[in-house]
């Protein structure tokens, strides 16, 4: 490690040599000043640090640019001539790190050969977390620690969420402090927005420097914050300004948010907290998650916004390029002419987006900062290119904040979002360098609607606005929770107004299905138009959800650009899948190639460097690829959606036993010794009990259960010593949950649901499944949230808990069939996800999964041979304390493995027995064999449903003894 003396010296040798030798030639020169660059932060040059010159990027228009220098996972450096103006560069920087995948860089820079200008995109979008001038370097080398060798955490000195978070802890503790001695809450709510708006506007320029600090300053008492302060607002909402007093020269800012100047006497606490919050510099307070944050601490005592999450400016961009920047920056450069560029401003002068579920604005402040950035490339364009138009005039309209519109159920989160948009307007002004007038403020009381976004009170459909583009992410909400969470009386009338979606589609699915059914169409004549990018749970591409949202959008639309399934920045700890699409399949007006987004492990190296910024980013790693489609289950490969239930494989899956409340129920095995040894007929009801996780790493189950089964209360009392164990600690817990239910419903329904009237059994107690593996000596499991299904022979002394899918087969051509990698791929095609992990489902994967048909006797013994070397393998692992998950595990190294062999051999024998070729597409062969199936059930025809097929002449010879006990 160097020290900061020797780091200094060796900085100042590279300033000495820029100095002589470089012109600032950004074609002739970069890679030379790039090489020495390396070196002064200790290197030998940038090839021997493992970086990248001219490294070819796909840009946001299909094409091919090239990036001056990457090195990943650490940084992507883009060179400019010196003299340019570093600020007109973002997008570019922003593009290329965009499309840096996998192992993304975790910084950016741009750099004219006089400053750095240092980004980091993962915590901080639109402005750079610090800049630097060359001259200055050996000083101020600390934001670009990350240069030197050995991870060194870089120090920045523009990092803002720090400051958001610490400005809307204040003013949030100064709302809750109201509250609490009974300030009206609109009163304080209208005193808190307009305080905002104040302390903004005197660090941004709206108001005089420091007006509004001296003011504070000035608040002795209660009295004077009610007059100085109200005073303050009344002349911030007085046309033509105050003509004398105090606040003489207070410029009109009205935009709604004034027509009411709050009054309130503070206390001294409120005030000393005001005082601080004016003392933080609010041009470094991001608007776009200053109102999550603020929202996050309001009316909750000792809770801080420290641990708040928001939603990420790059998540959200993951919605506005696709569905906003990347039409508009095509339709920009593929024009050229001065009157094609006219005529696009003037289209994005009108150009509309909404937010159906706006929150605070966040998407909508990005989505404008976004267009304004679009607006002043057309007439910086129109400048460069043709010289009859005078830089300095701007003979069109602005697009304006009227133009984005809002909706959301929280009138407080609406009122936060309309100050957000009038925020965004002064700051992008300053950002642009634009003639544009900032005051007064936009009124934006008829853009944004504070309501139920669904339904009216009388239940019929809510009106939504009329725009171009739709955008936003509807709240996550799985469909299980509706009614505990909304009540079923406000469930039923969205259902009775939205027939159209299934029952069991997550809560989004409504958003997604009304705001393709409310676009217009996309057309060649206007194609930044008709366009919609939503976030929403990752079930959205599976079963109910899918069938409600994505096949509904892609019936008349195409979806372009989606995130298969990502953890989500925001508040909600959920994994989600984002999907952008456009209102039209006409060819002409669709991109060739469609992007398709989806997470990967990050490396080592990437985690170190998330980890070190101290930033609340969740360590996750996205990579991309181009496909020509994109279907409704968000995949580039064959589209399964469509395949269909199969009758004869009913009866052959199920879930295992739930019996909801385990401390009840299950016994640690010395407790289920015990009670059995009690009395002789013990063992009728208390069962030895597993899931996947002691199944795979210990290979034993390591419970028992009680399981009156169907017992009435009459027969399970005469198991005394269980039913009294039930019964203290199982029914006290249920009586309370019906009691809960009771309360918030003002119905009964504990009783209803029978969560009382059977108290002593399992929540789903699976009579069926039990009846049919007590009738065969073992049955097939896998867990039932798994990356790699992982099929095992269960003893059927051996109860399953709800964590196994469970196959009542006993043969070893079944297990054959269903370890196979045909089963494996059709599990991952029609799987649903619980966060990142894939879920076995039923109805969904075995439902529809069509076994081999007509395979021969020697086929079928062939798999079930296959599987008993397979068998034995995982047997001899087992022998020597390898459990089935760390075994498995060895199928992602390299080398020779046995279990790989083993696996290989399977999967040969079971395609010969489907009959398939590997030469083909596997799923399209799995999904052409299920149409056949289904057509053969409709007409009558003979059909093999799983298990050993009928033909077979001795199916006894094909069941071993293999099984966990």
């Amino acid at each position: 490690m160097t020290t900061a003396l020797e780091r200094t010296a060796k900085l100042q040798i590279f300033i000495d040599w820029v100095k002589e030798h470089i012109k600032g030639d950004e074609k002739g020169e970069a890679q030379v000043f790039l090489d020495r660059f390396f070196q002064a932060f200790g290197w030998l040059g940038l090839k021997e640090a493992g970086a990248d010159c001219e490294e070819r990027v796909k840009n946001t228009t299909g094409g091919t640019s090239f990036a001056d220098l990457v090195w990943k996972p650490v940084v992507v450096i883009e060179m400019k001539k010196r003299g340019t103006d570093l600020s007109k560069h973002y997008s570019q920087a922003f593009t290329y790190w965009t499309r840096l995948v996998p192992n993304r860089p975790r910084y950016a820079v741009l750099c004219n050969f006089d400053e750095f200008w240092i980004y980091d995109f993962e915590t901080q979008l639109d402005t750079p977390v610090d800049t630097i001038k060359l001259s200055v370097l050996p000083e101020k080398y600390g934001p670009l620690n990350f240069m030197f060798p050995g991870d060194v955490v870089p120090v920045f000195g523009n990092h803002q969420e720090t400051v958001t978070r610490q400005a809307a802890d204040k003013l949030a503790a100064c709302f809750n402090s109201m509250i609490a001695r009974g300030v009206d809450k609109p009163l304080a709510q209208r005193f808190t927005l307009q305080m905002l708006m104040a302390l903004f506007s005197e660090d941004i320029g709206l108001l005089e420097k420091y007006l509004v600090t001296r003011v504070l300053e000035e608040c002795k008492s209660p009295q004077d914050a009610h007059d100085l302060l109200g005073g303050l607002f009344q002349a911030m909402n007085a046309k033509g300004g105050v003509n004398g007093g105090r606040f003489k020269g207070v410029p009109y800012f009205n935009g709604g948010l004034f027509a009411e100047p709050a009054y309130v006497e503070l206390a001294h606490d409120e005030l000393v907290l005001l005082k601080e919050a004016a003392q933080f510099d609010w041009s470094k307070v991001r608007p776009e998650i200053f109102g999550t944050i603020f929202e996050h601490s309001l009316g909750k005592e000792q809770r801080h916004a420290s641990g708040a999450h928001f939603t990420s400016a790059v998540d959200i961009m993951k919605v506005i390029g696709p569905t906003i920047v990347t039409p508009w920056t095509e339709l920009i450069d593929s024009t050229t002419t001065l009157s094609g560029l006219q005529k696009i401003l003037a289209r994005i002068e009108h150009f509309t987006v909404l937010d159906p579920a706006c929150g605070s604005g966040n998407f909508l402040y990005v989505a404008y900062r976004e267009l304004k950035r679009l607006e002043a490339r057309i007439y910086e364009r129109m400048a460069a290119e043709f010289k009859s138009v005078d830089p300095q005039q701007r003979p069109f309209g602005f697009l304006s904040t009227r133009n984005f519109y809002g909706m959301d159920i929280n009138p407080f989160a609406v009122d936060i979002a309309k100050v957000t948009m009038m925020l965004a307007q002064k700051l992008s002004i300053d950002e642009l360098h634009i003639n544009e007038a900032a005051l007064p403020l936009d009124n934006l009381d008829n853009n944004f609607r504070a309501g139920d976004a669904l339904i009216n009170p009388d239940g019929s459909r809510a009106l939504w606005f009329k725009t171009d583009v739709i955008v936003g992410n509807p709240p996550f909400l799985g469909a299980k929770l509706l009614k505990p969470v909304y009540g079923a009386e406000y469930i039923n009338m969205v259902r009775r107004a939205y027939p159209e979606v299934p029952g069991m589609a997550d809560f989004c699915i409504y958003w997604f299905r009304r705001a393709h059914d409310e676009l217009q169409e996309c057309t060649t004549n206007n194609t930044v138009a008709g366009r919609a990018g939503l976030v929403g749970t990752q079930n959205i591409r599976n079963n109910a959800s899918r069938a409600g949202g994505l096949d509904h959008i892609t019936a008349s639309g195409t979806i372009i650009d989606a995130v298969e399934n990502q953890p989500w920045s925001g508040e909600a700890n959920v994994h989600v899948s984002i999907a952008n699409w456009v209102k039209t399949q006409e060819k002409s007006i669709l991109p060739k190639d469609r992007r398709l987004w989806f997470v990967i492990k990050p490396s080592a190296a990437k985690k170190r460097r998330l980890r070190g910024t101290g930033s609340a980013a969740k360590l996750y790693e996205l990579d991309m690829r181009d496909v020509a489609h994109i279907s409704s289950s968000l995949s580039d490969q064959v589209d399964v959606t469509s395949a269909e239930q199969l009758s004869i494989n009913k009866g052959f899956c199920y879930t295992g036993q739930y019996p909801r409340y385990n401390d009840g129920f299950v016994l640690l095995l010395a407790e289920g010794v015990a009670m059995k040894s009690a009395a002789v007929k013990n063992s009728d009801i208390i069962h030895l009990f597993a899931g996947g996780d002691e199944l795979l790493e210990n290979g034993k189950p390591e419970r028992y259960v009680i399981d009156f089964q169907t017992r009435s209360i009459l027969e399970a009392q005469a198991y005394t010593q269980p039913y009294n164990y039930v019964r203290a600690k199982v029914l006290p817990y249920v009586q309370e949950l019906a009691d809960k239910e009771r309360e918030r419903t003002k119905k009964d329904r504990g009783q209803d649901q029978g969560w009382l009237n059977t108290w002593w059994r399992h929540f789903r107690d699976r009579p069926e499944l039990v009846r049919k593996i007590g009738s065969i000596p073992r049955y097939l499991a896998c867990s039932r949230v798994t990356k790699r299904p992982i099929f095992m022979f269960l003893s059927s002394k051996i109860r399953p808990s709800d964590a196994l899918s469970c196959f009542p087969l006993d043969d070893d051509y079944s297990f054959g069939i269903l370890q196979s990698q045909a089963h494996y791929t059709w599990f991952h095609a029609k799987c649903s996800n619980m966060k990142s992990d894939p879920r076995y489902t039923s109805n969904s994967i075995f439902g529809t999964f069509p076994w081999p048909q007509t395979p021969s006797s020697k086929q079928i013994y062939e798999v079930a041979a296959a599987a008993r070397v397979l068998q034995e393998v995982r047997s001899n692992s087992a022998k020597e304390g390898i459990g089935l998950r760390a075994l498995y595990r060895t199928l992602d190294l390299a080398g020779k493995n046995p279990l790989k062999e083993a696996h290989a051999w399977l999967d040969i024998v079971v395609l010969k027995a489907y009959g398939f070729s590997n030469k083909k597409d596997l799923r399209q062969q799995l999904l052409d064999l299920n149409f056949q199936v289904a057509n053969n059930i409709a007409e009558g025809l003979p059909v093999t449903c799983p298990g050993i097929p009928a033909s077979y002449p001795s199916p006894n010879e094909l069941v071993s003894a293999d099984c966990f006990l």
